[in-house]
């Protein structure tokens, strides 16, 4: 895959930087950028590992080298590259919740907009689309002024 352009990292590291001043007042210990996220086979068949990086991770727990299968972190956070965000709508969305995440953030720059789901019986449902104050329900006290966030772009 090619890396990602100045303005996509840009917002990833400034989104980064607001999570993790929160780490004091909310419940949890991580807030970082491109750690691993282990996928479960699709198949019982299938033998290979396959590992999604997504743009941010949120969680309670810190993870040794990345996240395991059975070991998920509370929150993965994609910030959309194109308008259409297919892939983040499609494939990352159907991997990480089969990895078991409980909510999972896309961040539309194009619109301004933070888009919350949840995970309920094996897949996402959009909770909210969210503009200025963006809240999480898994993880008390982690919210994000994202106006702030957008003054700088």
């Amino acid at each position: 895959m090619p890396p990602n352009d100045y303005e996509h990292q840009a917002l990833s590291d400034d989104l980064s930087t607001a999570l993790r001043a929160k780490r004091k007042r909310a419940s949890f210990r991580v807030a970082t950028s491109a750690v691993g996220v282990c996928l479960p086979p699709l198949s019982s068949e299938e033998t290979s590992l396959h590992i999604r990086v997504p743009d941010i991770v949120v969680s309670r727990k810190t993870p040794v080298r990345r996240y395991q299968i059975g070991e998920p972190p509370d929150l993965v956070i994609e910030i959309l590259s194109t308008r259409r965000g297919n892939v983040e709508r499609t494939e990352k969305l159907d991997d990480y919740a089969r990895a078991g995440i409980p909510k999972y953030w896309v961040v539309n720059p194009f619109d301004r907009a933070v888009e919350t789901y949840c995970l309920r019986d094996g897949e996402y449902e959009l909770f909210e689309t969210a503009r200025g104050l963006v809240r999480s329900r898994v993880l008390p006290g982690l919210e994000v002024d994202m106006d702030e966030i957008w003054a700088a772009f």
